[in-house]
C-alpha cells in the first residue's frame, strides 16, 4: 500500500501549481461576491466576516481595535494597571457567545524578519525548513523564539520560493503578554502589524497557548464553503442542463427544418418533372399540326366522290376507310399536302357490289410527330 510521503510527493507539484494558479484568487472573489449577499447580521452568524478583537500594549495602556474583514476600527483603550477592571472586560468577552476571537498585536519593530530564496520543494515542510535557518538567520536559538514562516511568492520555471521567516523572541513575546494582564488569557493568536497598522495575517503565540474559541466559526465556515460549493456546482449542473435541453430544442426545430426542406425539394421536382413534361407536350403540339388542320386540308383534297367512314389518329398515324371512284388516285392526291407524309393503301381495293365504289384503307403519317421521327430514324440506319 503506497505510504502518505508517496502521495505527498505526487500531489505537492499539483498543489504548488494551484496555489501559484489565478483560480484561488478567483475563488475567493467569488466566495466574497456571494458573502456580500448575505445581510451583516447572517454572515455575522455564520463566521463568514473575520472578526477579530486586536489588543496592542502600549505604555500605560492597552489599545482596543476591532477588525472585520480586514478593516480596522479604533475602539479605545483601557489602562493596564488595574486588574479587577480587566479582569471584568475579559469576564465580559467570554461569556458573550458571538464574541470575536482576541488577538494581540505587536510592532514590527519588536521582531525579526528575514526574507529567504529556498526551493521551491522546500514549500511542503517550510515550516521545518525556517526552524533550521533560524540559528543562521538570527542571533536566538529555536527554543528562545516563537517563529512563523509564509509565502510571498513562487518561480515554477526557476523551481524557487521566495520565503519570509518572522521571529518573535520569547521574552518579548512574554513581556506583551504580561502588559495584558488578565486579557492575556483566551487569547487566539499574536500578530505582528507594519508601519501602517496593518496586521502582517501570522500567528506567532504558541499552538499549545492558543484559545479554541473559534473552532466553531472555523466549522461555521466550513459548513458556507461547503454549501458555496454545492450551489456552485449545482448552478452549473442546471445550466448544463438548461443548455443541452436548449441544444436539444434546436435540432429538433433543425430536424423539422430539414424535413420542411426536403418535402419542399420533392414538390419542386415534382413540378419541375411536370414542367417538362408540359413543354414538352407543348412542344410536340407545336411540332405537328392540330386534328382540325388536318380535317382542314384532307377535305379540301379528297374529291367529293369519295366518302370516309372512318378517320383516326393514333401517335401520329392516320387511318382513312372509306369508299371511292378513284381509290388510287386518293395516294396522288394527298402526296401535295405538307402536313401529311407517305399517304398509301393498305390492302387491296376492293369494288363494293351495292355502290359499285371502290372500297379503301388508307394510311399516312402527321408531319411533326413521334411516328414521322421514328420512320425518319428507321430510313437512316437503314443501309
Amino acid at each position: 500500500m503506497p505510504s502518505s510521503a508517496s502521495y505527498t510527493r505526487v500531489l505537492d507539484p499539483l498543489r504548488l501549481r494551484y496555489l501559484d494558479s489565478p483560480l484561488p484568487g478567483w475563488l475567493r472573489a467569488a466566495g466574497d461576491a456571494v458573502l456580500s449577499l448575505l445581510p451583516p447580521t447572517l454572515r455575522q452568524q455564520l463566521g463568514a466576516q473575520e472578526r477579530r478583537l486586536l489588543l496592542r500594549p502600549v505604555d500605560g495602556g492597552i489599545v482596543l481595535q476591532a477588525s472585520i474583514d480586514h478593516q480596522l476600527t479604533l475602539i479605545g483603550s483601557v489602562p493596564n494597571d488595574n486588574p479587577e477592571l480587566l479582569d471584568m472586560l475579559r469576564a465580559r468577552l467570554d461569556q458573550h457567545p458571538g464574541a470575536a476571537a482576541r488577538w494581540m498585536v505587536l510592532d514590527e519593530q519588536q521582531v525579526l524578519r528575514r526574507h529567504l530564496s529556498l526551493p521551491i520543494a522546500a514549500e511542503p515542510r517550510l515550516r521545518e525548513v525556517m526552524a533550521f535557518e533560524i540559528d543562521r538567520q538570527t542571533p536566538f536559538a529555536p527554543a528562545q523564539v516563537s517563529f512563523e514562516a509564509r509565502v510571498l511568492g513562487r518561480d515554477l520555471a526557476g523551481k524557487t520560493l521566495r520565503a519570509e521567516l518572522i521571529v518573535l523572541p520569547t521574552a518579548v513575546l512574554e513581556k506583551g503578554l504580561s502588559a495584558l494582564g488578565p486579557l492575556a488569557t483566551g487569547l487566539a493568536g499574536v500578530d505582528i502589524v507594519d508601519v501602517a497598522g496593518r496586521p502582517l495575517g501570522v500567528n506567532l503565540l504558541p499552538a499549545a497557548r492558543r484559545s479554541q474559541r473559534g473552532a466553531g466559526q472555523t466549522r461555521l465556515k466550513l459548513i458556507l464553503a461547503a454549501i458555496f460549493v454545492v450551489a456552485l456546482l449545482s448552478s452549473m449542473f442546471l445550466d448544463l442542463g438548461n443548455r443541452r435541453a436548449a441544444l436539444d430544442d434546436l435540432q429538433a426545430q433543425v430536424d423539422r427544418a430539414d424535413n420542411q426542406v426536403r418535402s419542399v425539394r420533392k414538390l419542386r421536382n415534382e413540378l419541375q418533372r411536370s414542367v417538362t413534361a408540359a413543354n414538352f407536350l407543348a412542344g410536340r403540339r407545336a411540332q405537328q399540326p392540330t386534328t382540325l388542320e388536318l380535317l382542314n386540308d384532307l377535305t379540301k383534297r379528297i374529291p367529293d366522290d369519295t366518302s370516309l367512314e372512318k378517320f383516326s389518329i393514333n401517335d401520329g398515324h392516320i387511318i382513312l376507310i372509306g369508299q371511292s371512284k378513284q381509290a388510287p388516285a386518293l395516294v396522288g392526291l394527298l402526296q401535295a399536302s405538307p402536313l401529311i407524309q407517305s399517304p398509301a393503301l393498305a390492302g387491296a381495293v376492293q369494288t363494293d357490289p351495292r355502290t359499285n365504289l371502290d372500297r379503301f384503307t388508307l394510311t399516312a403519317i402527321v408531319v411533326g410527330s413521334q411516328k414521322e421521327a421514328a420512320n425518319g430514324k428507321t430510313a437512316n440506319d437503314t443501309p
